[in-house]
C-alpha cells in the first residue's frame, strides 16, 4: 500500500467522469481529496478546506483555473498549484508562471506524468512550510511524515530512531541534552532513554545516514549538523 501524503488536496473539473476518476487515484496518494466541478465552487471549497495542493483543469465555466488561482493569489502564495488544459497556449503559460505555478500540463496526461508532478510539488510544499530539514547533499527529514530520504531512496528507521530524529530535527540551531532527550522518550513512550542508550541509537543512524550529521559537545549534549 502506497504511504500517503498527509496533505489535503483539492481537485477541480468540470467533467463528471474525468473528475471522479482522478478522484479514486488521488485518494491513494493523500489522506483527504475534495472536488469541485467550476472554479466559483472551488474557491468557496479552498476557503473551507485550506487545501495544501490544488490541481484545476484551466477551461471551465462560471470562473476558469487562471482565474480561480488568481484569487487565490491575492492572500496566498504557498499553497501549491499544478494547472491542466487540452491546449498549449503561450499567453496562458505566461500568466501561469506569474502565478506561481508549480506546473502546467498538457491533456491528456500520464498518470507517470501526473505522479511525477505531485511529487515535486509535494517537495515544494514541505520546504515551504518547514517540514524538511536537509544535514547533507543527498539526506533529508520530513518531520512531519517522521521519513528520511536519502539518495532519493526512504530510508527505514525504528520508532527510536525516528523520535530522535525528530528531536534534534525540530531546532536544528540548539543542542539536546541527555536529561532533555531522556525525558522526551519517556513522555512519548513511558521509558528512559540512558547515556549508552543513545549512543547505541546514534551508531545504529550512523550507519544508515552518510557524513558527520550529529554535534556531541561535552556538557551541552546532541544537536543536528544541518546544510
Amino acid at each position: 500500500m502506497t504511504k500517503k501524503h498527509p496533505y489535503t488536496l483539492l481537485f477541480v473539473e468540470d467533467e463528471k467522469k474525468i473528475r471522479s476518476a482522478y478522484v479514486r487515484l488521488l485518494g491513494n496518494y493523500f489522506t483527504k481529496v475534495v472536488s469541485a466541478e467550476n472554479g466559483e465552487e472551488a474557491f468557496e471549497l479552498y476557503r473551507e478546506e485550506r487545501p495544501d495542493i490544488i490541481i484545476a483543469d484551466i477551461l471551465m465555466p462560471k470562473v476558469d483555473g487562471l482565474e480561480l488561482i488568481e484569487k487565490i493569489r491575492r492572500s496566498d502564495y504557498d499553497t501549491r498549484v499544478i494547472l491542466m488544459t487540452a491546449h498549449s497556449d503561450k499567453e496562458r503559460l505566461l500568466k501561469a508562471t506569474e502565478l506561481n505555478i508549480s506546473k502546467y500540463l498538457i491533456k491528456p496526461v500520464k498518470k507517470r506524468v501526473l505522479l511525477e508532478s505531485i511529487e515535486l510539488t509535494v517537495r515544494q510544499l514541505e520546504k515551504i512550510k518547514g517540514y524538511v530539514v536537509s544535514f547533507s547533499e543527498s539526506c533529508s527529514y520530513n518531520l512531519r511524515s517522521q521519513s528520511l530520504l536519502c539518495g532519493g531512496e526512504d530510508i527505514e528507521l525504528t520508532k527510536n530512531e525516528s523520535f530522535f530524529l525528530s528531536i534534534i530535527a525540530s531546532d536544528p540551531d540548539r543542542f539536546f541534552s541527555v536529561e532533555e532527550i531522556s525525558n522526551l522518550f519517556y513522555t512519548r513512550f513511558n521509558k528512559d532513554l540512558s547515556l549508552n542508550a543513545i549512543k547505541a541509537l546514534i551508531k545504529r543512524l550512523r550507519k544508515k545516514i552518510p557524513g558527520d550529521f550529529i554535534e556531541n559537545r561535552f556538557g551541552y549534549g546532541y544537536r543536528l549538523l544541518r546544510l
